[in-house]
């Protein structure tokens, strides 16, 4: 693994999420929190509040990189617009136990946490959040700004739509497709 520790990341959500996506970030970057309900000077689980979401365009000119840990969709996707339109570059934060295939395509700004597979064929988007134990099956696709919780399974040929919330311990089968902006409850299948 490249070491990107001289590089400044900005994790947008110092909340239970955040914490968790900076235990990985740590590891590759020098992170500092933006959030808007600490006060700026703030120390997180080491990790430093530096400002709030209204500071993005003055904190670009030492932070260049940018990870949105906040679940609702939404509000991720209108955060990960507006960094983009100052400039914000979004590398992937994947944790080190997870397995990607060479012959996926997966988008930029997504986190992907303990034990993700993303297998042969399939497409994840911008923006992704896949949280412990998804599975990402070959030929299928997840597109941006959706948010899969732990254990679930997208099989074969499935198509998760923009901002689609799944719940943990879902299963969507083969060739079953869910529509954008979609909830799928916990334990479903589909």
């Amino acid at each position: 693994m490249v070491s990107n520790m001289n590089e400044k990341l900005l994790i947008v959500g110092a909340g239970g999420f955040g914490r968790v996506v900076s235990d990985h970030a740590v590891k590759e970057y020098e992170c500092s929190f933006v959030d808007d309900g600490y006060e700026v000077g703030t120390g997180i689980c080491g990790v430093k509040v530096v400002g709030h979401i209204t500071d993005l365009a003055s904190l670009f000119a030492e932070y260049k990189l940018l990870a949105v840990a906040i679940g609702n969709n939404s509000l991720r996707e209108g955060i990960y617009h507006e960094a983009e339109m100052i400039g914000f570059q979004f590398p992937n934060i994947i944790a080190e136990n997870v397995y990607i295939s060479p012959f996926s395509a997966v988008g930029q700004g997504c986190i992907f946490l303990n034990n993700v597979c993303v297998q042969n064929g399939s497409k994840v988007g911008n923006g992704v959040i896949l949280n412990p134990g998804v599975e990402i099956h070959h030929d299928s696709m997840v597109e941006d700004f959706a948010l899969i919780y732990t254990n679930s399974v997208i099989r074969t040929n499935a198509k998760v739509g923009k901002r689609v919330k799944i719940g943990s311990n879902v299963s969507v089968g083969n060739d079953i497709e869910i529509e954008a902006d979609s909830v799928i409850e916990n334990g479903m299948s589909l």
